[in-house]
């Protein structure tokens, strides 16, 4: 425990720094282990692509005679010639069928600061250590250190408007005497003071960067200028890494807790050969030399493992030339901090070129010098492996081979693998470097300058997935298809990812190249049979065609496999709202044999958390099945103009429907008065008047006839039908009970209810002219007569409330109309009443004279 926990024999101020610093190495650790979990995800992300249909569904029906049904071909086909038919209302469902686009997302700021995060305190660490070298060590070492910072491009920053090397200049000058300053006059500086002295100049600089330069963007512009000059050093110290592992085998046969005694020497070469012939396979694959199924470790696993090992190790590595206490561990967890950071940010934006520098560097050195270090080991310790004797305390003390003729030879053959690739790995490098510099470009919106980067890294990395992904999604943006999909094909070559064969499918599909769309889709679930995305895609492309089999297997596919499995639900309700709207025995789903019950077994119809789509899609089924449930509410997410997404109408219009909800009328009509709906003007018009008609009949007719008037065109043909019928409806006897209305309240709200019942109509009329309001009686007449320009009863209380208020101009004219719609007996004898009632207006005027 005490060799685990070997810092707990530090000072407290020492062991605090010490554990910080490796509780950032541990988190920087994690984040790299998390982006290389998620992989490409980390950068491109599925979106959701939304395309709106509709079904046909009954929203009402009533027995009428045959009279009523005269002007109307609202028939049911089995009504025959019977005297009392069914009429049906007939609206629609809106349905959503959706497919998964990808779409690369811009690198975000926060990564830009997280990563200098990082880099900056390893290097707080590293100048806090250099400054401790002996003379000769440290001037090497700040040689190194000011070649990197020249490499970096300050300029770019823009330091106090300038875009010469002012800013490179300030950087090295502070940080160059400040660490001359503390090696050569202040050598008795506790590591601790020194630590906080180049923190806080470090902290110091950035303050100045950050607020005097004029760069955009600053994080992420330091970040993707430093990333090359980083990785530099990053691939040394993973150099440094190559032989943990096996000094790890060493510790492990060798140790009297762990040990194999006397066969040590066998175990220790058998799992030393084992982990170098699959490292050999490992560096097949990278260097695309064979595609053998084997099971891999990663590198980045392996780098893990190594740097893991290292903090233990560095100690007896370095003794002889380096105190670890005062030096070697924070230069230890420094370069850890860095390497680690860059490699983070590598993996995040999925910069295949830098990631295969990293796979390379760590496969390379493992492979080289690895192998050299089994042989070192042998060559140096056989003796003492078959004594039985602890190895692992003296591994680094050679007798026969020295380490650095070890080194010097590994060396020589990573020198020699990299010339044997033709140094292609450099070339990655440069490529890596200008994808950095698309990402930059992107971010700021310049998008041919972003495109100019991306094609040069494709130039040097010719099929690298990460430059030619990038400039289909630029082609994209512009709406050029042929391009986007010539570059996602360059994307398949060599890295294929579903994404790359889901946005060639897709690219394909808005050529309107069906076939080849799907031919590329089913190409991609061969090689990825599991993915969900590949799957939904391919069951919407055959929902487009008469393969119905075809599609309710690929989306239940999808259903199993995918992320986002609502979507591949929702897809599925549209599929069964489809099924379920095609008569027997017509069209290739009936083939099927789909029934309603078959839909309910599927479970898809229950109550659940849902998306937009998904429980638009339900209520659309539900509607169709007239199952009974409740109506999950999801809150729609608007854009600030409140313009309908697709996903957003067809919620709150199936929402509306189903629910039949009268206060979804005021979000309606918010909706229409916004202006920025007219794609969806008519269909939340009848949205509108369908949750109106519970609470206000009228209001809801007036909203259709309006619809109606002002268009002819096929678009307001379901408004003229829900009219039409509601018309015919509401012609019907109610049967109100008349003794229950008692307050103004309970009459406003018959009226509202049955705004054409004569008999509330003659309650209304003569309860508010007993109020000495006749205008409201009028007004209700009115309104009622609007839409009964033929019933001779409404006529008659029309002309009468007229007379009312002595409007007899429109009296006379309301006489001369009802003589048209009445017998001649009936007319004569409502002629007296007028008469009657004129004489007494006549009279009352006279009074008042």
């Amino acid at each position: 425990m005490r060799f685990l926990l070997f810092w707990q024999n530090w000072n407290r101020s020492e062991r605090f720094l010490y554990l910080t610093a490796l509780g950032l190495l541990t988190f920087s650790l994690v984040c790299l282990l998390f982006f290389h979990y998620r992989g490409i995800e980390n950068s491109i992300e599925w979106k959701v692509l939304s395309e709106l249909d509709e079904v046909p569904v009954k929203l009402d029906s009533l027995k009428v005679s045959g009279q009523q049904l005269a002007d109307s071909s609202q028939r049911s086909a089995d009504s025959g010639q019977q005297s009392e038919e069914t009429l049906f209302l007939l609206g629609k469902a809106y349905i959503l069928k959706e497919q998964f686009v990808p779409v690369q997302i811009d690198v975000p700021e926060w990564l830009g600061w997280g990563y200098l995060g990082g880099v900056l305190a390893g290097f707080v660490l590293l100048l806090a250590a250099i400054s401790g070298l002996p003379r000769r060590w440290y001037i090497g070492a700040m040689m190194l250190v000011i070649t990197l910072l020249s490499l970096s491009h300050f300029e770019v920053l823009q330091l106090f408007g300038t875009d010469n090397s002012t800013g490179f200049v300030v950087v090295a000058a502070v940080l160059g005497i400040v660490s001359y300053y503390v090696h050569a006059f202040r050598e008795d500086m506790p590591m601790v003071q020194r630590i906080f002295l180049f923190a806080g100049v470090v902290g110091v600089l950035v303050g100045v960067f950050y607020f005097g330069s004029n760069a955009p963007l600053q994080a992420l512009t330091a970040t993707t200028y430093s990333l090359l000059p980083m990785l530099m050093l990053s691939v040394g110290f993973i150099g440094w890494l190559s032989i943990e592992i096996v000094a790890g085998f060493v510790y492990v046969v060798t140790n009297p807790r762990t040990g194999f005694g006397k066969t040590s020497l066998f175990n220790f070469l058998f799992l030393s050969v084992l982990y170098i012939f699959s490292t050999y396979l490992l560096y097949l694959k990278v260097t695309r030399q064979s595609d053998a199924a084997f099971w891999y470790i990663s590198p980045v696993v392996i780098y893990t493992i190594s740097l893991a090992l290292g903090i233990w190790s560095f100690a007896r590595r370095t003794e002889a030339f380096l105190p670890f206490r005062e030096i070697g561990a924070w230069l230890y967890v420094g370069l850890g901090l860095v390497t680690t950071s860059v490699m983070s940010f590598a993996l995040f934006t999925h910069n295949n070129s830098f990631i295969e520098v990293f796979e390379d560097a760590v496969v390379y050195s493992q492979l080289c010098i690895g192998t050299l270090f089994v042989v070192y080991v042998g060559l140096n310790f056989w003796p003492l492996f078959k004594q039985g004797k602890a190895v692992y305390k003296v591994v680094y003390k050679p007798m026969r081979f020295l380490q650095s003729q070890a080194w010097l030879i590994g060396g020589m053959a990573w020198i020699a693998i990299l010339a044997f690739n033709r140094f292609y790995t450099i070339d990655q490098a440069q490529a890596g470097y200008y994808n950095g510099l698309g990402d930059l470009h992107t971010v700021t919106r310049e998008w041919t300058v972003a495109s100019g980067y991306y094609q040069q890294a494709l130039d040097i990395d010719y099929q690298n997935h990460k430059s030619a992904f990038a400039l289909a999604s630029l082609a994209l943006r512009q709406g050029d298809q042929a391009t986007a999909g010539s570059f996602f094909q360059q994307a398949l070559q060599k890295d294929p990812t579903p994404q790359a064969y889901v946005g060639l499918g897709q690219a394909l599909l808005n050529e309107n190249l069906f076939f080849d769309a799907v031919f590329n889709l089913r190409k991609g679930l061969k090689t990825f049979p599991d993915n969900g995305e590949i799957q939904n895609n391919l069951g919407y492309l055959y929902s487009r065609t008469a393969i119905a089999d075809s599609t309710y297997y690929y989306f239940e596919l999808a259903r199993q496999n995918a992320k986002n499995r609502d979507v591949a639900e929702s897809n599925l309700l549209a599929f069964w709202a489809k099924a379920l709207t095609i008569s027997s025995g017509k069209g290739s789903l009936a083939s099927l044999g789909l029934t309603k019950k078959d839909v309910e077994e599927t479970q898809l119809l229950e109550n659940k958390a849902a998306n937009l789509s998904h429980e638009a899609n339900r209520l659309a089924v539900v509607q169709l099945t007239n199952t009974r449930t409740e109506a999950v509410k999801v809150a729609p997410d608007f854009a600030k103009d409140s313009a309908l997404s697709v996903n957003n109408f067809a919620y709150l219009y199936n929402l509306g429907q189903f629910t039949k909800d009268t206060n979804q009328a005021i979000l309606f009509k918010k909706l229409i008065n916004t202006g920025n709906n007219g794609n969806f003007y008519h269909e939340l018009q009848v949205a509108q008047a369908y949750a109106e008609y519970p609470r206000n009949k009228l209001t809801a007719l007036d909203i259709l006839a309006s619809e109606t008037v002002a268009d002819t065109s096929q678009k307001v043909a379901m408004a003229r039908q829900m009219l039409d019928f509601w018309l015919i409806k509401e012609a019907r006897p109610s049967y109100v009970n008349l003794a229950k209305l008692k307050t103004k309240a309970d009459y406003w709200t018959a009226v509202r209810q049955h705004p054409f019942d004569m008999g509330v109509l003659t309650a209304a009329t003569h309860y508010f002219n007993a109020q000495k309001n006749p205008k409201a009686a009028y007004d209700i007449l009115l309104n009622a007569l609007r839409f009964r320009r033929t019933a001779p009863e409404l006529q008659k209380l029309y002309v009468l409330q007229c007379l009312k208020l002595y409007l007899t101009d429109f009296a006379e004219e309301g006489l001369q109309d009802l003589a048209q719609m009445t017998t001649a007996t009936d007319y004569q004898a409502f002629l007296k009443t007028y008469q009657a009632q004129r004489a007494l207006i006549e009279k009352e005027r006279e009074s008042f004279r």
